[in-house]
C-alpha cells in the first residue's frame, strides 16, 4: 500500500503547523570514561588529611664471619623511615530548573538522574589523573591540598631515557633495574598507545596458533613473560604526558592502594527556589607501602621503525 504525501505531511505536522525534527531517543557520548588504576587497587580508609606510614630496609648481604666465644658488641640499627601523602577532595555539582525536569526530553527519563551519573563518571576520570600524575601539595586556607601521583610518589626506580628506544632488551632492562632494588614482583605495566604497540611487536619466542577458517590475525599482547614474572600491559590514556613523550609505569599491586577519607558520594542539596541542587565528592589519596615496588619511566622513544605515527 502506498502512501500520499498528504499523509507523510500530515503525521509529520505538529499541533502548531510546525515539522518535527526527527531526533532519536538517546544520547552517545563516546569520550573516555575508563580508569583502570583506580577501579584495580585495593581501596582502604584513612582518618587523616596527612596519611603517615612506616617502611623499612634490611641491610646488603654481607661477609658475616666472627671468631668462637665473641664478646658481645652493640649493633648498629637502623629505625625505619617515616612516609607520608596527602588526601584530595574532588567536586563537582550541579542544578536542574523546575522547568528543565518538567519538560520531556529525548535520551534521558530523568535530567537530574543523567546529570549526576555523568558527573560522577567526569570526577572518577579526574581521579584518575591525579594517580599518574598528581603533585603532592600540604595546602593551607588559601591553597588545596594535592596527593603525590605515581610518578611523582616513585623515585628509586625513576628514570627519563628520552634519547633510547623501547627495544625488548631494554624493557629487559628496566624490569632487571626494578628486580634489583627490591624483593617485590611488578606484574602490571601502563603505556600509552605507542608503547603498547611497540610491546605487541617484539619478536618474542610466540607461536599462535589459529583455526584458518576463523580468518583471525592476532597482533597485540596482554600479557608478557618476562624473566621476571608474568606482566600485564594495560592500555592507559592518562600515562603519555603529551603527544610526543611516552612514559611507562610498572607496579607490584600488593603495594599500593587507594586511602579514602570520604568515599565517593551523591548529595541532594536543599532547594533554594524553582530548582533542584546536588553534589558528588570524594576525598583519597595514593597510599604505597614501599614506592621501590614501582618503576616510573618518564620518556622513552616507541620502537616502531614501520610506523608514522599520527600528529
Amino acid at each position: 500500500m502506498l502512501i500520499t504525501w498528504d499523509e507523510i505531511v500530515a503525521d509529520t505536522l505538529t499541533s502548531d503547523g510546525s515539522i518535527r525534527e526527527e531526533l532519536q531517543d538517546a544520547i552517545h557520548n563516546v569520550n573516555p570514561y575508563r580508569t583502570p588504576l583506580l577501579s584495580r587497587l585495593q581501596q582502604v580508609g584513612v582518618s587523616n588529611v596527612h596519611v603517615q606510614w612506616m617502611i623499612d630496609t634490611f641491610a646488603d648481604a654481607a661477609t658475616n664471619k666472627n671468631l668462637e666465644g665473641k664478646a658481645f658488641t652493640d649493633g648498629t640499627l637502623t629505625p625505619p623511615t617515616r612516609v607520608s601523602n596527602t588526601t584530595q577532595i574532588f567536586y563537582k555539582a550541579g542544578m536542574v530548573s523546575d522547568r528543565t525536569d518538567k519538560t520531556a526530553h529525548a535520551g534521558m527519563s530523568d535530567p537530574l538522574a543523567y546529570y549526576e551519573g555523568k558527573s560522577v563518571i567526569e570526577i572518577k576520570k579526574d581521579m584518575e589523573l591525579a594517580l599518574v600524575k598528581g603533585s603532592a601539595a600540604t595546602g593551607d586556607t588559601d591553597t588545596e591540598t594535592q596527593l603525590a601521583g605515581f610518578f611523582n610518589a616513585i623515585t628509586t626506580n625513576k628514570t627519563n631515557l628520552s634519547s633510547m628506544t623501547l627495544t625488548e632488551s631494554l624493557f629487559g632492562n628496566l624490569l632487571e633495574l626494578t628486580w634489583g632494588n627490591t624483593d617485590a614482583q611488578p606484574t602490571d605495566v601502563y603505556v600509552g598507545p605507542k608503547l603498547k604497540r611497540t610491546i605487541s611487536n617484539y619478536n618474542t619466542n610466540i607461536t599462535r596458533n589459529i583455526d584458518a577458517e576463523m580468518k583471525k590475525q592476532v597482533q597485540t599482547i596482554s600479557n608478557y613473560e618476562s624473566d621476571f614474572g608474568l606482566l600485564n600491559i594495560h592500555l592507559h590514556r592518562d600515562i603519555d604526558s603529551n603527544d610526543s613523550d611516552s612514559r611507562i609505569l610498572c607496579i607490584d599491586p600488593r603495594y599500593f592502594a587507594t586511602g579514602w577519607l570520604q568515599p565517593l558520594r551523591r548529595e541532594l542539596l536543599p532547594r533554594d527556589g524553582k530548582r533542584t541542587r546536588y553534589q558528588v565528592s570524594g576525598e583519597f589519596t595514593l597510599l604505597y607501602g614501599n614506592e621501590k615496588a614501582g618503576l616510573a619511566v618518564t620518556e622513552v622513544a616507541p620502537y616502531l621503525p614501520d610506523y608514522e605515527f599520527a600528529s
